[in-house]
């Protein structure tokens, strides 16, 4: 069987924290929608910088 790459396991783990972050911003804290949409944004944005470069690394770009 062959073993998974980094890039993927960074898509399951950023997934799950940014359910979780959601879940907590949504239902904990007192901020307005677009804060929180801002937040979410911003940390979709940067998990995706970090599986790219990921990607990249391991086909050599």
């Amino acid at each position: 069987m062959r073993r998974l790459q980094a890039w993927q396991y960074l898509i399951g783990i950023f997934s799950v924290f940014w359910v979780i972050f959601a879940v907590v911003l949504i239902f904990f804290s007192d901020f307005p929608f677009y804060i929180i949409s801002m937040a979410l944004t911003t940390i979709t944005m940067l998990s995706l910088l970090i599986i790219a470069l990921a990607w990249a690394y391991t086909h050599d770009y």
